[in-house]
């Protein structure tokens, strides 16, 4: 039975993620975090894609990706078949290192934004991997707040689309550290069932498309 085709829609907006397989770790050790960040801040000056977050944690990731005119697909296929084979060199393993192909959500960026990147953003603190989302090295609040030097977010445009929203940074970081308390399952993307997070009018717009999509 042939696979249903990936949710896609031009220049889209998209919550990336996949986990190793069978739950196993993808990351053991500070170099491989190190190994695939270096990777993607490589594929992002070519500036095909635009990475708003990031967050690796040691069995799953999640991007949240911007596609321009390049399909969001060559980006995690260049980014994790690197990263497998490197992986499986380092560990002396076979076979593939995921599960199954990557997953992804289509974002209405302009109003989910905060939400979703805030969900991110809290993942190793309520995994119990940190204090705050601002103290985890493998994501992307470090360089919103200027802890790392910026080398995969765009900062202006996550700047830009928070004044948008009527957040500032300062703002931003306490709409994140509220979070840590608050259940954030609904963006939880393994365990939600929604295909789009939007509007009513985004969320039907989008639906008709993918539903022309899975008929061809």
């Amino acid at each position: 039975m042939p696979r249903i085709a990936r949710i896609t829609y031009p220049q889209g907006f998209y919550h990336i993620y996949n986990r190793g397989l069978n739950k196993e770790p993808i990351f053991q050790e500070t170099r491989d975090y190190l190994r695939l960040l270096h990777t993607l801040s490589e594929l992002v000056q070519f500036n095909e894609w635009t990475i708003y977050a990031y967050c690796l944690m040691p069995n799953h990731y999640h991007l949240l990706v911007e596609e321009k005119q390049v399909p969001i697909a060559k980006l995690v296929n260049r980014l994790f078949t690197s990263y497998s084979q490197f992986y499986n060199r380092k560990y002396d393993r076979v076979g593939p290192l995921f599960q199954d192909r990557f997953k992804s959500k289509i974002i209405q960026k302009d109003t989910y934004f905060l939400e979703v990147s805030r969900y991110i953003h809290c993942n190793p603190v309520k995994a119990g991997l940190a204090a705050s989302p601002e103290s985890y090295p493998y994501s992307s609040m470090g360089e919103y707040l200027g802890i790392r030097s910026p080398s995969i977010i765009k900062l202006e445009r996550v700047e830009k689309l928070l004044e948008n929203t009527t957040f500032g940074m300062v703002k931003y970081r306490q709409f994140v550290n509220a979070g840590v308390t608050m259940n954030l399952e609904e963006f939880d993307p393994f365990l939600s069932k929604k295909d789009v997070f939007g509007s009513t009018v985004f969320n039907t717009h989008r639906k008709i498309k993918i539903r022309k999509k899975r008929l061809l």
